[in-house]
C-alpha cells in the first residue's frame, strides 16, 4: 500500500513538473534605428490531445523607444490566447527607421517629432496576417507569406527585414508605399466582386503596370445560382484597383486556358492567356489574350510523389499511353502483369520492366489517368528515374502536338454534381 501510493506521489510529481516545468528563458536583443527590439524564448510543457505532454516553445517579442516598451492595442490580437507581439520586421526604405510588428493585426511603428506612431495596418480576429510585396519580383508579386508566431529560438538570431520592393500588400486588405509610408486600405469589407470571391487562393498574381490594381485568383460563388445561371467554369481574375478601392472580374473557361489545379497558376500561365490593353479612355484593362491556337495539353508530373497525370483525357488516351509506356521499357503485351476494371477504381494495369513494376490506372469518369511505381513497391532511384524519363518522354510528344485528339474539357466539380455537362 505505501509502495502504491509512494508511486502515485511519484507519478503526480513528473506530471506536476511536464504541465508547469519551465526551460530557463532565453533572450536576445537588437537595435534597429532608435528601436530596441527584445526577444524571449519561452518553453515548457504542455499537454496535446495527440501527442501527450509535449515541450511547447514560442517567441515573444516586444518593442522599446526610449526605455520604455511600446503598448499595443487590444486589437493586437482577440482569439489566440497569445497576447504578445508573434513577429517585428525592420523596414528598410522608409523616410526614417521603421517597423512593422504585430500577431492577427499588424502595425507599422516609427518616430515622429520626438514621439512614437503607432498606426494599424489591418486589424483583424479572424484570419491570419500576411506579407507580400507587390513588386519586388521584375516588378510583380514576389512569395505570399503568412506570419506565424515563431517557435525555433533559431529563428530569432537576427531581426527579419522587409527589402526588396517597394509596394507591400498586408492581410490582402492595404498597400504600404514604403518609400513614402502611405497606406490605402481596400475591400475592408472582403466583399465579393460580380459574384467572385477572392482570393482565393491567397495572394497577388500581377501587378498592373500602372501600379494601381492586383490581380488575385477567384472563384464563382454558386451556392444560390440556379442551374440555368451557372458559368461554364468557376474560376476567374479579379483585378482590384486599390487606390479607388473598386474593380471588375475576369472570367476564364478552364479548358480553353489549360487551367488544371489552381494551386499551380504562376506568371507564366497568367501571360500566356492574359494581357494588359488600354481601353478607350486610356486605362488599362487586363483581358483574355485572342490567341489562334491555344497551346497543346501535357501531362503533370508531381516530384513529391512522382505520379505523372494525364487529364483531362478521353478513353482513347490509355492504348495510345500503354503502347508509349511498351515501347519506352522495350516490351510487349507480355510485359502486363494485370489488367483489371473495378467500379469505383476504373480500369488498373501492372506492368513488369524488367525487376521493376508500374502501375497505369485510368479513371473515365474523372477523365484522369496516372502513372507511377507500382503501388505496393518501395519507392527507389530507378523507380523516380524510370517514370521521370517515360514522362518527359511523353511530354515532348505531346508539346509537339500529338494526341490532342485524346483530351477533353474540364467540367467544374459544382456541374458535376448538378449534373450538367
Amino acid at each position: 500500500m505505501k509502495v502504491a501510493i509512494l508511486l502515485a506521489l511519484i507519478v503526480a510529481s513528473i506530471l506536476l513538473y511536464l504541465w508547469f516545468g519551465k526551460d530557463p528563458n532565453i533572450e536576445k536583443e537588437f537595435t534597429y534605428g532608435p528601436f530596441t527590439i527584445k526577444a524571449v524564448v519561452n518553453s515548457g510543457y504542455g499537454f496535446n490531445l495527440n501527442h501527450g505532454y509535449v515541450k511547447q516553445t514560442d517567441v515573444a517579442y516586444s518593442i522599446f523607444y526610449e526605455g520604455k516598451a511600446i503598448q499595443f492595442p487590444k486589437k493586437l490580437e482577440t482569439n489566440t490566447g497569445l497576447p504578445f507581439l508573434w513577429r517585428v520586421f525592420a523596414l528598410p526604405g522608409t523616410p526614417s527607421p521603421s517597423l512593422i510588428a504585430g500577431s492577427q493585426s499588424l502595425y507599422l511603428i516609427y518616430v515622429q517629432d520626438k514621439s512614437v506612431v503607432l498606426e494599424p495596418l489591418v486589424e483583424q480576429s479572424s484570419e491570419s496576417a500576411s506579407l507580400q510585396f507587390l513588386d519586388s519580383e521584375d516588378g510583380q508579386p514576389g512569395p505570399y507569406t503568412e506570419v506565424f508566431i515563431e517557435d525555433d529560438p533559431a529563428e530569432m538570431e537576427t531581426l527579419d527585414q522587409l527589402e526588396g520592393g517597394r509596394f507591400l500588400m498586408i492581410t490582402e486588405h492595404a498597400v504600404l508605399d514604403v518609400k513614402t509610408r502611405e497606406i490605402k486600405r481596400f475591400n475592408t469589407q472582403k466583399n465579393s466582386l460580380d459574384n467572385y470571391s477572392f482570393p482565393w487562393p491567397h495572394g497577388a498574381l500581377a501587378f498592373s503596370p500602372d501600379r494601381t490594381s492586383l490581380v488575385f485568383h477567384a472563384e464563382f460563388e454558386n451556392w444560390d445560382i440556379q442551374k440555368a445561371d451557372l458559368p461554364e467554369t468557376e474560376h476567374g481574375l479579379v483585378v482590384y484597383n486599390y487606390l479607388n478601392d473598386d474593380g471588375y472580374a475576369v472570367p476564364y473557361n478552364d479548358t480553353e486556358t489549360r487551367m488544371i489545379n489552381v494551386e499551380n497558376i504562376d506568371a507564366d500561365w497568367l501571360n500566356t492567356y492574359f494581357e494588359w490593353k488600354q481601353d478607350k479612355s486610356g486605362k488599362l484593362q487586363l483581358q483574355l489574350r485572342q490567341l489562334e491556337k491555344a497551346p497543346p495539353w501535357v501531362g503533370t508530373y508531381d516530384p513529391s510523389d512522382h505520379y505523372y497525370t494525364l487529364y483531362p483525357v478521353k478513353p482513347g488516351m490509355l492504348p495510345v499511353f500503354l503502347n508509349f509506356v511498351l515501347k519506352q521499357i522495350g516490351g510487349s503485351e507480355t510485359n502486363i502483369l494485370e489488367d483489371k476494371t473495378g467500379e469505383y477504381t476504373g480500369r488498373g494495369l501492372i506492368l513488369a520492366s524488367g525487376e521493376l513494376k508500374l502501375d497505369i490506372n485510368f479513371k473515365e469518369d474523372e477523365q484522369k489517368l496516372t502513372f507511377s511505381k507500382h503501388l505496393y513497391d518501395q519507392s527507389s532511384p530507378e523507380y523516380i528515374q524510370l517514370v521521370e524519363k517515360i514522362a518527359g518522354a511523353f511530354d515532348q510528344e505531346l508539346s509537339a502536338g500529338k494526341h490532342q485528339e485524346h483530351f477533353g474539357r474540364i467540367i467544374s466539380h459544382v456541374r458535376k454534381l448538378r449534373g450538367i455537362n
